[in-house]
């Protein structure tokens, strides 16, 4: 590569460590790694990883890019949540403010229940939906409110 009848340009130099088009490489990665997995603000993300702020924010509106960075995300995420519940348990069992215990055990509840991969899409399904469980469950008749006046004219 250092060949004397060849030499370097600029813009060879400048492409060494660019993404490659549709992909997630090089400065562009690194950055964005550096903004998942240390918390770094956008533009000392940039700074490190070698780029301006201004091409960093450029690129985070790429789709291929935004993808990476969910998915980065969504890893970060999922790595977290064991120290999560151990946490809630450690408010449960140690805190001497009842509030806090109640609502840490709530959470702890609320999470087992979430937990269910089936549950997001039960909420979000289209249609009518007959959900058949508990009889001991009593739901509120529905109201009916007369919107129309009196004809006495009181």
């Amino acid at each position: 590569m250092n060949d004397p009848s060849h030499p370097v340009t600029r813009q060879a130099i400048a492409a060494q460590d660019r993404a490659l088009p549709g992909k997630v490489t090089g400065r562009l990665k690194r950055a964005i790694i550096e903004m998942v997995w240390s918390g770094a603000r956008r533009a000392d993300a940039a700074h490190t990883a070698g780029m301006t702020d201004h091409s960093l924010r450029a690129a985070l509106k790429k789709p291929h890019v935004i993808r990476y960075y969910r998915s980065e995300l969504d890893v970060l995420r999922e790595s977290e949540r064991a120290r999560n519940v151990s946490a809630l348990v450690d408010v449960r069992d140690g805190s001497s403010n009842a509030m806090a215990r109640v609502n840490a055990a709530r959470a702890l509840e609320d999470l087992a229940v979430t937990s269910d991969p089936a549950a997001p899409m039960r909420s979000l399904a289209p249609g009518i939906t007959i959900i058949l469980g508990d009889r001991s469950i009593q739901r509120d008749p529905a109201i009916t409110i007369d919107a129309d006046p009196p004809l006495d004219g009181t």
